[in-house]
């Protein structure tokens, strides 16, 4: 293993394999919030509203800190943001588990999503330089290996609890394994950054701006599976309660199965046909979820949504290094704030679109939505 303060070369495996980890590692740690919610709720009274409160300081952290990624990157250079944040993460971790008062949580919630908002957009960055480098198509299997993470996590915990532990001590627990992967593979980490330092903030141009508002309809669908495809099998699809779950569960399997099979793909077909086809897919998918009367097939539907939408969000990211108005750094920062903008709209603007009209409505403007992504696929050429 090189030292630490070894340069690292974009090309060479190690650096492939510290953002496998890191991918792997950011999803493995957004998920273990999932299982501590109950624990948390039986620990501090609270109403619902407080909750969903509290809630939005995920949110509110990821899109106060991801604008300052790029900067961060280009006065320090990846490695020491990405283990940083690795760190804060930790100790929002902790604050989750262990807090007794609504303030020490709200704070370690906004530095939760603070530090994996910060992680995410850094390591796009490292695999946009990995791309760039090696002249070869790593994004989807880097974001398949999130998709594996958040699998994971949330199995490793639930089991964990399952087998009687403490939820602090199987917080703890995976704690030191997101510790001691970050720190085996932290050479592979880059030093980039721009000689100049670069500045906070710069107005996106109109690629960079596409870029975003394309990603944003990737994650909206994906927030809005997330947050009411349970809703909506149990009440639309007379699915059990108890396995309302599966709608996003078939979503998330077959993001995570396009992603990993996703380099051969994108080879073969292109960013251009990637995005077209795989936003015609999506789109198809919810409509078969609207339309049909049995739930077997609107569970068929969320999947093929998931396989529809796996590769977009990759490739966009990626065609961010052909550009050259911008910074890629600060080209990436802007378009993931604002494409993750859209995990937090989704759920709301299906929520308001259901209370004025229908949730049948709400899914069928999804649809739509991901039909203009189609689109717009033509202004993207490899």
């Amino acid at each position: 293993m090189p030292a630490a303060t070894t340069p690292v070369n974009a090309t060479s495996p190690i650096a492939r394999r510290a953002t496998r980890i890191g991918f792997f590692m950011a999803g493995f740690g957004l998920s273990i919030w999932a299982p501590l919610v109950p624990y948390v709720r039986e620990r501090i009274e609270m109403s619902d509203a407080v909750f969903g409160t509290l809630l939005l300081c995920i949110g509110v952290g990821s899109l106060t800190w991801m604008p300052l990624s790029g900067l961060l990157v280009t006065r320090r250079g990846i490695r020491p943001v990405v283990l940083c944040s690795v760190v804060l993460l930790l100790f929002a971790l902790l604050g989750m588990a262990f807090s007794q008062s609504l303030a020490v949580l709200a704070l370690a919630l906004f530095c939760f999503g603070g530090s994996l908002g910060v992680i995410d957009v850094v390591l796009n960055i490292q695999g946009v330089v990995i791309e760039r480098d090696t002249g070869k198509r790593h994004m989807s299997n880097f974001h398949g290996m999130f998709s594996l993470g958040s699998i994971s996590g949330a199995l490793s915990l639930t089991g964990a609890l399952t087998l009687g532990l403490a939820p602090a001590t199987g917080t703890l627990l995976m704690i030191a394994v997101i510790a001691l992967a970050n720190l085996a593979v932290s050479p592979g980490y880059l030093r980039d950054k721009a000689p100049a330092g670069g500045v906070a903030f710069i107005r996106p141009t109109g690629a960079v701006l596409l870029v975003g508002a394309m990603t944003f309809v990737v994650y909206l669908a994906e927030g809005a599976v997330l947050d009411w495809s349970a809703l909506y099998l149990t009440e639309q699809k007379a699915l059990e309660t108890a396995k309302g779950g599966l709608g996003y569960a078939s979503f998330a399997l077959m993001v995570t199965v396009g992603r990993f099979a996703g380099a051969p793909v994108v080879n073969s077909l292109g960013t251009a046909k990637v995005i077209g086809l795989g936003g015609l897919l999506a789109a198809f998918g919810i409509g078969l979820t609207i339309l049909t009367e049995h739930w077997g097939l609107a569970l068929l539907g969320y999947g093929l949504c998931g396989l529809g939408c796996a590769n977009v969000s990759p490739v966009l990211i990626s065609s961010l290094s052909r550009q050259n108005a911008m910074p890629v750094h600060q080209a990436i920062t802007a378009a993931t704030t604002i494409g993750f903008a859209g995990v937090l709209a989704g759920p709301a603007l299906i929520g308001v679109i259901a209370h004025f009209a229908s949730l049948t409505l709400a899914f069928a403007l999804l649809a739509a939505l991901l039909i203009m992504l189609a689109l717009g696929s033509h202004w993207f050429r490899d």
